[in-house]
């Protein structure tokens, strides 16, 4: 997880930089799944982060389901957010009430953050996200070394955020601050996709 607070200003400063024996801190999966939901707070017909938070943590809504659902957004030329959003008018997607119900419980949800997302402080937005989505539960059940670190990036995620709300405040231009946020994490992952083979970079690594 320390590796988040280097990784940024290393970026910021555009100085390349290579991890060694790991992963780039964005590139996390916990990292990732959270990140999807803040998209999904942004824009819910991002479908890439739509397909990862669906049904993570596990809620009961499987592959087939979420497969009927592609089929039919194809098929309505409609985002699979607009399916889900109006599922109770496509009685023929074949998708059981019990399935129907988690689906209406998840874009509830995704619905309130984005309400929260247009008004509040992004810090407070992605604490409340992290908690109400159920990853953070979902995340403590593991009490193994690689469970614990899971949180501990979690939770430096929620640093980066609360750094981050911190200058904003300072600097507002009027924009949703989650907004801003989602932005500032765009430009600074868009650098992951460097070229591997240059090796004028700073190396990042653990010692033991």
């Amino acid at each position: 997880a320390q590796s988040r607070a280097m990784e940024d200003n290393l970026r910021r400063k555009n100085i390349p930089y290579r991890i060694y024996g790991g992963l780039s801190f964005y590139q996390r999966r916990e990292v990732k799944d959270l990140l999807a939901y803040c998209r999904l707070s942004i824009n819910p017909k991002d479908e890439e982060a739509l397909r990862r938070a669906i049904n993570y943590p596990k809620r009961g809504i499987g592959d087939s389901t979420i497969e009927k659902i592609t089929i039919k957004a194809n098929q309505e030329s409609r985002s699979m957010w607009e399916i889900l959003e109006n599922i109770d008018f496509f009685p023929d997607l074949g998708i059981n009430r019990g399935a129907v119900n988690k689906l209406k419980d998840f874009v509830t949800k995704i619905n309130s953050f984005r309400i929260m997302a247009e008004k509040q402080d992004a810090f407070d937005v992605v604490s409340h996200i992290a908690k109400t989505s159920g990853l953070m539960r979902s995340l403590g059940e593991d009490k193994s070394p690689e469970g614990v670190s899971r949180v501990e990036n979690i939770e430096e995620l929620l640093n980066s955020v609360k750094d981050f709300s911190e200058g904003e405040k300072e600097v507002e231009d009027g924009s949703p601050l989650m907004e801003n946020f989602m932005k500032d994490i765009a430009l600074l992952t868009d650098r992951d996709k460097d070229d591997p083979k240059d090796t004028n970079k700073v190396s990042l690594m653990t010692i033991h």
